[in-house]
């Protein structure tokens, strides 16, 4: 606060100084509404995922070079088939708080629709807030 005002009596505007301006909480308050929004497309993804029944009828359906969730024996797996036409599966569950992945075909990478995490197909962590892979699963054909 002190070296604060001692720029600003100054005539100097530190770049910081917008952190300590009291108004600085109007911004938040106009934000509000598309933070709002947000969290209701996380709460229904989070939700809705678990409601929704599974993306393909069988690991078998699965086309060599895409991914997609499905219950094996009343979980949600993530089963990617490459192109050799093995499928590696792994829980569809994100380990940052638990939303349903999706399968990006373009990256070829399982993605969290709630907060953005993204594992590879054998569910190693690419980009975070998730730190733990996804937990390997045995499907059968």
């Amino acid at each position: 606060a002190g070296r604060l005002l001692t720029e600003l009596i100054g005539g100097r505007r530190p770049p910081w100084a917008d952190l300590y301006d009291p108004r600085r909480l109007w911004t938040q308050v106009r934000e509000a509404p598309a933070f709002l929004r947000h969290q209701t497309e996380v709460a229904r993804h989070f939700v809705g995922d678990r409601l929704r029944p599974g993306g393909a009828d069988a690991v078998a359906g699965i086309a060599p070079g895409t991914g997609e969730v499905v219950r094996v024996h009343g979980r949600h797996c993530a089963v990617y088939r490459d192109e050799d036409g093995t499928a590696h599966a792994v829980s569809a569950r994100c380990t940052h708080l638990g939303c349903l992945v999706a399968f990006n075909a373009a990256e070829r990478a399982w993605e969290c629709p709630c907060h953005g995490s993204r594992f590879a197909p054998d569910g190693a962590v690419l980009q975070g807030p998730a730190v733990r892979p996804l937990e390997r699963r045995e499907v059968g054909e």
